[in-house]
């Protein structure tokens, strides 16, 4: 199941085509690292590959597999991921959301009172 643990990156289904090329540039370095045009880099492009692999994975592993959009979020921080609900609005996503006190659940399809 495809999730966000760190951050929501804005245009992240909006503009899900660049971040389909994100995903396939780490793919790209994990093919690297598997036949070996990485041992061929010198030491700093290799450190800066890593870097910017690392930095991917973060922000990208848990959509890695993500072919198409998806047919629903779960939100679970409503007012902290404020952009991700913008961003379902924009596309009709339905969205599921743990909605306290302090958030408003008017832009909630299914809000659930916690």
């Amino acid at each position: 199941m495809p999730y966000v643990t760190e951050r929501w990156l804005g245009g992240m289904l909006t503009n899900f085509a660049t971040v389909r090329k994100s995903i396939k540039k780490m793919s790209n370095i994990d093919k690297m690292q598997k036949d070996g045009t990485f041992d061929v880099l010198s030491k700093k492009e290799k450190l800066m590959i890593q870097r910017e692999r690392v930095k991917l994975e973060t922000l990208l592993g848990g959509i890695a597999d993500l072919n198409r959009l998806p047919a629903a979020l779960f939100i679970v921080d409503v007012k902290k991921e404020h952009i991700a609900v913008s961003e379902a609005l924009k596309l009709n996503i339905p969205t599921f959301a743990m909605v306290d006190t302090n958030s408003d659940p008017t832009n909630i399809d299914f809000p659930n009172p916690c």
